[in-house]
């Protein structure tokens, strides 16, 4: 019994030994050559509709990357469904790139559209090796399908034959989906920002609430002072514009004229003006205050040791959105010895509008 199993051990062992290289040889075989002659995917696979509203006409930018380095001379690209490319392919409801115009190509270029169909576009150019794999393209004029319940694929295969046809190179799918977008909607509303009083402090946060200036005794030795100020600002397209409004200082029937052109202080004649800069004679006031440069006094109002008071007079304006700006309003009142004494007041009122 020994020598009966020894033997059949003799014999088999060689065999399976053999049997064995056999093995070892076909998986070498399988692992080296099969894929030199499998077709690869395309990589890097994307769509962008630049308008997904379902029936809409737009563009369509289609991405992927070359990975096979064989020449190709045509890209086919079928509109379906269903993205498994050995499916029968239903066109998706209302998708139309009949008309479609490739108007942008990236990466691997030269490639002109030779057929285009409903869902179908191909396409071509001199077969040339794949040097620069990631590519896109954009087709205009493409129309949305019309269904938002079902997806959208791209079938795509490369090929080395300028019309589609023959064995494929690189092949791949892109799948999306058409549907109403999300609106969003905001406005911005119509703004103007303005305020006024003895002091104001910057972007109109607050003020000292004085709104009356005592501002002594008439002489015609001497110039009466006061100042007070405003700050303004708005998103007006337009810009604003500032009115000073009211009457010159008056004591029953006796008026101190306003100066109906920018004048320089004199002490002695009856006098009554303003402007919205610093001056030096007398010394009273500051020039505009604020980053926005567009804010500006009126010409006759910003004129150094010149001072005016017409009522509805533009004292300050910008041509366009300005915030925020601060103007401080100098004023000045001069008296003849002539003038018939009383106690003499004016109100002055400043409007700002936008101009929306």
């Amino acid at each position: 019994m020994q020598h009966k199993l020894f033997r059949f051990h003799v014999h088999v062992y060689p065999w399976m030994h053999h049997w064995m290289e056999g093995v070892a040889l076909l998986l070498a075989l399988f692992v080296f050559v099969m894929p030199a002659s499998a077709d690869m995917r395309f990589q890097d696979r994307s769509l962008y509709i630049r308008d997904n509203e379902p029936g809409a006409t737009t563009d369509y930018t289609v991405s992927f990357r070359f990975m096979s380095p064989q020449a190709v001379g045509s890209v086919d690209m079928l509109i379906c469904n269903d993205p498994i490319p050995y499916h029968p392919c239903d066109p998706p409801a209302g998708i139309d790139a009949s008309q479609a115009l490739l108007t942008n190509q990236t990466g691997e270029t030269g490639f002109n559209i030779t057929q285009k169909s409903a869902n179908h576009i191909v396409l071509s150019r001199l077969a040339a090796p794949i040097t620069d794999g990631m590519s896109s393209y954009t087709f205009s004029n493409i129309h949305n399908p019309t269904q938002t319940d079902t997806a959208l694929s791209i079938r795509l295969r490369s090929h080395a034959s300028t019309d589609a046809s023959g064995s494929q190179i690189d092949f791949g799918s892109i799948r999306s989906q058409i549907q109403h977008g999300v609106e969003l909607e905001t406005q911005v509303p119509p703004m103007l920002i303005f305020c006024m009083a003895e002091e104001v402090n910057d972007n109109c946060a607050g003020t000292n609430d004085n709104y009356f200036t005592d501002m002594g005794d008439l002489s015609s030795q001497s110039t009466l002072l006061a100042q007070s100020q405003m700050a303004v600002g708005t998103n007006a397209s337009g810009g604003f514009a500032i009115t000073a409004n009211g009457s010159a200082p008056a004591a029953g029937s006796s008026v101190i004229r306003g100066l109906e052109q920018p004048t320089a202080s004199q002490v002695g004649i009856n006098q009554f003006g303003i402007n919205l800069v610093e001056n030096t004679q007398p010394k009273i006031g500051k020039n505009p205050e604020g980053e926005w440069a567009n804010a500006i006094a009126s010409s006759d109002y910003s004129q150094p040791d010149k001072y005016k008071f017409v009522s509805g007079d533009i004292i300050a304006y910008s041509p366009n959105v300005s915030l925020m700006k601060k103007f401080t309003v100098s004023y000045i009142l001069n008296s003849s010895p002539t003038l018939r004494p009383g106690a003499y007041a004016t109100s002055v009122n400043y409007i700002a509008s936008g101009r929306f």
